[in-house]
């Protein structure tokens, strides 16, 4: 299932997983627990498409489809590969599941606990879970279901599920002791789960943040000025997209939404940091004027206004979160490059972005957490691309070109121009520093002497000369400031260790013939690329904000 775009709007995915043997006399209360949630999301997601997946051979889909459609949600019924699109496309997870565990392959125990990845893709005989009600909210990022207790029909069989739940006889199993209500799981540990009745506050925040990133861009749309980034499918022959024609086209339209956010973002807040630097310039050259040309009440209350202003346009634009939106937007649509080209490539399950967002820790911070959401929509289900050889070696040419050439030949002209900027910013900052240097001499040199020359403008030689110093320091000053707060060094840096693996990597390629070592250096490349977003964009968080607080 590959969400369309009828909407523009980046689909938030809940899949529903149950037991096809449930007992009917409790199916309208499932079907209002469900309707609960679905009620839940649509509130917190103003702006966002929610689609629900059924398993078609869940017994109350029929009323559970009704109930998501009256809220305008669309709804994707699975006849194939259920346990596959629940697993890896679900954001979140709808269990309607009688908290036992099982030994069947893709029945709804199997699939909530390897979407929780609590046994991954095993399965114990002897496995006995344990669930119990957590004390604290907890503050994850990690994927969360949504367990709805379910009895089963006497006689069912043990080990439940969308494509095996038949039962040898027994006690249909009542609810797990002390969790008796609809709520949220979490795995914590081998084989142990928590339950919370309540949304924690770590999904409201990723949902608040993820609906954010829809109504950015239908702002973004509505303005008529805003141009969109251009597509990566704008130079790919329609006879080479084949088979997975609509996977691409997702992730095409994913990374232009989230690159063009990510050039808008970053133009807003690189003027915010340009108004403070004039604000801060301002402020030091009046100062500079009060103490050493005329000591006009005016000037004190341009001065103090300029603060005043300042302070003001701080607090109302830091909720606006424009720099923190640049930096996730960005990570995002490189994450869709990359993935974009792996997918052309036939190579999309040999990168897990996800476990990347671990690893990096930068799912961790406030603003980040959501970017899991797109992905999940954009997860693949098949081991490759099923293409001819002259097929493979067009798409192999195409990725060369695209992606590999094309981003080599970019951090090329990036680096020149940042080593050629920061050459003449060091030769003007040696300039500065000469100038405040022969300044200061001359005063220390001719001392009081200075008080009695006139330099022609009604003011003494010293004053001028302590003006020019000022001036030229407080120059300075706001430029150090700006860099800072631009991480220009670090950024040249992050530049220069892009532009070496692009290099190795299309070294490598010209000389590779065979799939299978191509195929490991375009997965490295891809992981080396993203992990160096990932940690420049936690060096830039790390500037602006705190450090993420421990759970």
């Amino acid at each position: 299932m590959i969400p369309t775009s009828s909407r523009e709007s980046t689909p938030f995915i809940v899949g529903l997983a149950g037991h096809r043997d449930l007992e009917p006399t409790q199916i309208p209360s499932l079907v209002e627990a469900v309707t609960g949630l679905l009620r839940e999301l649509r509130q917190r997601l103003p702006n966002t498409e929610i689609r629900l997946m059924l398993d078609a051979h869940c017994q109350p889909s029929v009323e559970v489809g009704r109930a998501s459609e009256a809220f305008g949600m669309p709804v994707d019924g699975l006849e194939a590969n259920v346990a596959d699109v629940l697993i890896h496309r679900s954001s979140l997870l709808l269990a309607l599941w009688d908290g036992e565990a099982s030994t069947e392959a893709d029945d709804t125990a199997d699939i909530l606990l390897r979407f929780l990845e609590v046994v991954g893709e095993r399965r114990d005989a002897g496995l006995a879970l344990e669930i119990a009600a957590t004390e604290h909210d907890p503050d994850v990022a990690e994927r969360l279901a949504y367990w709805v207790p379910a009895m089963r029909r006497h006689g069912a069989r043990a080990g439940g599920g969308t494509s095996g739940d038949l039962d040898a006889g027994g006690t249909p199993p009542a609810p797990k002791a002390g969790v008796p209500e609809p709520g949220y799981l979490l795995a914590v540990g081998d084989h142990v789960l928590e339950w919370q009745a309540t949304l924690p506050a770590s999904l409201q925040h990723r949902l608040a943040d993820f609906d954010e990133f829809n109504r950015d861009f239908a702002l973004f749309c509505a303005d008529p000025r805003q141009a969109r980034s251009e597509s990566l499918l704008r130079n790919l022959p329609d006879e080479q997209q084949a088979n997975d024609a609509p996977l691409l086209r997702f992730i095409d339209e994913q990374y232009v939404k989230a690159d063009s956010l990510a050039g808008h973002m970053q133009w807003r807040s690189d003027r915010l940091f340009s108004l403070f630097g004039v604000m801060t310039f301002t402020m030091g050259l009046a100062y500079l004027i009060y103490d050493q040309v005329t000591e006009s009440r005016l000037l004190l209350l341009v001065y103090m206004l300029i603060l005043f202003v300042s302070l003001g346009a701080y607090y109302v634009f830091q909720s606006r979160r424009w720099f923190g939106k640049h930096l996730a937007y960005r990570a995002l649509a490189e994450t869709l490059r990359v993935r974009f080209y792996l997918a052309l490539a036939g190579l999309n399950r040999r990168i897990h972005t996800g476990d990347l967002l671990e690893l990096s820790g930068i799912y961790r911070f406030r603003g980040f957490s959501w970017l899991r959401f797109v992905l999940d929509s954009i997860e693949p289900l098949a081991t490759g691309t099923d293409c001819t050889d002259e097929q493979y070696r067009q798409r192999a040419s195409f990725v060369d070109q695209e992606w590999i050439d094309n981003q080599y030949r970019y951090f090329v002209r990036k680096v020149a121009a940042m080593e050629k900027g920061s050459r003449r910013v060091s030769h003007l900052k040696r300039a500065m520093f000469v100038a405040i240097l022969v300044d200061i001499s001359a005063m220390f040199i001719f001392g009081e002497a200075l008080h009695h020359v006139d330099a022609r403008t009604g003011l003494p030689v010293k004053n001028l000369l302590t003006l020019c110093c000022g001036f030229l320091a407080v120059v300075l000053g706001v430029w150090e400031l700006r860099h800072n707060k631009m991480a220009t060094r670090e950024l040249l840096w992050q530049y220069r260790s892009q532009l070496s693996q692009f290099a190795w990597a299309k070294k490598q390629l010209h000389r590779i013939t065979g799939p299978v070592r191509r195929a490991e250096v375009l997965s490295e490349l891809g992981e080396a690329s993203l992990m160096e977003i990932y940690l420049w964009a936690i060096h830039r968080y790390h500037r602006e904000h705190s450090p993420p607080a421990g759970p």
